[in-house]
This record gives structure tokens, C-alpha cells and sequence, in this order.
């Protein structure tokens, strides 16, 4: 069973570490957006759904990257948790 755990572990360990490195490259992605635009991410959202941003925001690419972020994130922190709970058993 050791054997399994350890497999498992260097598997998770892979995937955590795609996700970490997806997860920077988003980050990084969207702090130069922001730079360009003079817009957090978050105000650009709010200015979206508020229907305030002319034709030179690139919305949907904008929008997209926040969502990959999002999942990205969601699925590191899956990854990192059954992590977790293998090295507990």
C-alpha cells in the first residue's frame, strides 16, 4: 500500500505544481493587463457588469483569463488537499 501512497503523492505533486505554475503565469497575465488598462481586475469586472467599458477594453480575453484563474486556483487547492490526506493516512 506504501507503494500506492507514493505513486499518488508524486502524481499529485506533478499536478500541484502545473497548477501553481498555470496559477503565476494568470497572475502575472492579469497584473499587465491591469498596468495597461490602469484597472484591477476586480474593477474591470465591476465596470462590465455595469456596462461602462468602451470597445478598446479586450473584454472577452480580460474575462476569460480571470475565469481560468479561477479555476485553476479551485483545482490547486482540490489537488492540495487530497495531498493533504494522503500523507495523514
Amino acid at each position: 500500500m506504501t507503494m500506492h501512497t507514493d505513486e499518488y503523492s508524486i502524481s499529485m505533486g506533478r499536478e500541484i505544481a502545473l497548477c501553481r505554475k498555470k496559477v503565476r503565469q494568470l497572475q502575472d497575465s492579469l497584473a499587465r493587463r491591469e498596468q495597461q488598462y490602469g484597472l484591477t481586475t476586480a474593477a474591470f469586472l465591476q465596470a462590465l457588469e455595469e456596462g461602462l467599458l468602451s470597445e478598446q477594453h479586450p473584454i472577452q480575453s480580460w474575462t476569460q483569463e480571470y475565469r481560468e484563474l479561477q479555476y485553476w486556483q479551485k483545482t490547486l487547492t482540490e489537488y492540495e488537499a487530497a495531498l493533504a490526506s494522503l500523507k495523514r493516512t
